[in-house]
């Protein structure tokens, strides 16, 4: 029988991996790092191409080890052996399993007798190991097994690897700045084509959430991050809570923020919709106001600013703005396979953009009762959208959106 062509299972090509490779060692580096010890599911991906639904499980251990020299290696289960191969361009497979089924032969017996082996069988030294210690970053599997790899391996230093594989996925290849923008499009279209059918009296949260989550499977998303639908006076000073069963009314205000992932990478968009055909003046000022400070944090976005200009472009344009009071939200994040990634979009951040670094603008207008505080928001309009920092300026990678919808743009 002949062997068949799997290469079309591999994540992403060769020459996307090695890319991830080399700037995950530059920033080893670049931190004094000998090698990075990978748990989490965005972060495996990202440096083998290994996905798989297996790492939702948190009982079932998955580790990579990156070392500045020599090939990585990944720690497993035997059963996901053919995944990684299919996968991943992982050559280095340390796999073991219960010794009551048929399974074969184990090259290990466990993850600590692969990862001694692994190092016994590298040229180099390895001293200092990071890890996903810090905000932004996370270590998938229970304190109890970190605490057992660093007893065994007690020659080792174990330090915060965070900064390193932030600086990496900080900025973005042309492959994953094509799939960041086709999440968004497919979100975009989910949402628009959801609103559409909104029935004030009749249609309820659930149903909008249901419209717009099928809608974006159907076009290619593979996993939905979040999704808030708010609706209502009881709702809308809530900013990530899930949609009800409550009915929509006919004048109210629709805000969906939502996030799908498409070959991995995240889309994150806000979209409102007034629930009539004729906006109130009052209502669309507030609109074209949300919309217009992210347009004003995009057009902050050149080589050379810091994030904090970009954050201040638009905190500045709603304080400058007759609804200055009513700012309460923050300006944004970065975004790639995971929907906030580092560095976030904070006034004081002195992180300078570069070509390749995508942004999720958001922000908006919240009028509340300044005797009770922000508890008391009555209505909420907010606009986000993804833009990418390039050589010639910044460009759009979602929308830009509309600044709010009507029943009058579905006649």
């Amino acid at each position: 029988m002949m062997n068949q062509d799997t290469s079309y299972l591999k994540s992403f090509s060769f020459e996307e991996y090695e890319l991830h490779l080399g700037k995950l060692r530059q920033q080893m580096v670049k931190h004094g790092i000998d090698m990075l010890l990978l748990s989490s599911p965005e972060n495996i991906y990202y440096a083998t191409g290994y996905r798989s639904w297996y790492l939702s499980s948190l009982f079932r251990p998955v580790f990579v080890a990156v070392p500045r020299e020599g090939e990585p290696a990944i720690f497993l289960r035997y059963l996901e052996k053919t995944t990684v191969q299919n996968t991943s361009w992982i050559e280095r497979i340390y796999y073991s399993g219960s010794t009551s089924r048929n399974y074969g032969v184990m090259n290990c017996t466990n993850y600590i007798d692969g990862i001694m082996k692994y190092l016994a069988s590298l040229n180099a030294e390895v001293k200092r190991v990071g890890i996903e210690a810090n905000a932004g970053q996370h270590f998938q599997w229970s304190l109890t097994l970190l605490k057992e790899i660093i007893d065994e391996f007690s020659q080792i230093d174990f330090v915060d690897g965070s900064s390193a594989i932030e600086g990496a996925r900080m900025i973005k290849t042309d492959w994953e700045i094509r799939n960041i923008e086709s999440a968004g499009y497919i979100t975009e279209r989910a949402i628009v084509d959801t609103f559409r059918e909104i029935l004030p009296g009749r249609t309820t949260e659930k149903e909008i959430a249901s419209g717009i989550t099928s809608r974006m499977c159907a076009g290619g998303i593979d996993k939905i991050s979040y999704l808030t639908v708010n609706s209502g006076a009881d709702k809308y000073s809530t900013f990530n809570s899930y949609a009800t069963s409550r009915v929509v009314q006919p004048g109210e205000i629709v805000l969906v923020d939502i996030s799908g992932h498409y070959e991995g990478y995240a889309s994150d968009l806000t979209r409102t919709m007034f629930l009539g055909k004729n906006l109130p003046d009052d209502y669309e000022d507030m609109a074209r106001i949300s919309m217009e400070s992210v347009h004003a944090g995009f057009a902050a976005m050149e080589n050379g600013n810091t994030i904090g200009d970009v954050s201040q472009a638009i905190e500045n344009f709603i304080l400058n703005s007759k609804y200055g009071d009513y700012l309460v939200h923050s300006s944004g994040h970065s975004i790639g396979l995971s929907v906030v990634e580092f560095p976030s979009i904070e006034n004081n951040s002195v992180v300078q953009l570069e070509t390749g670094m995508v942004l999720a603008l958001e922000n908006g207008v919240y009028p509340y009762d300044k005797k009770q505080g922000a508890e008391s928001i009555y209505l909420s309009f907010r606009m986000e959208d993804e833009a990418l920092t390039g050589i010639n300026g910044p460009r759009w990678l979602s929308g830009p959106g509309k600044m709010i919808y009507t029943l009058s743009d579905f006649v």
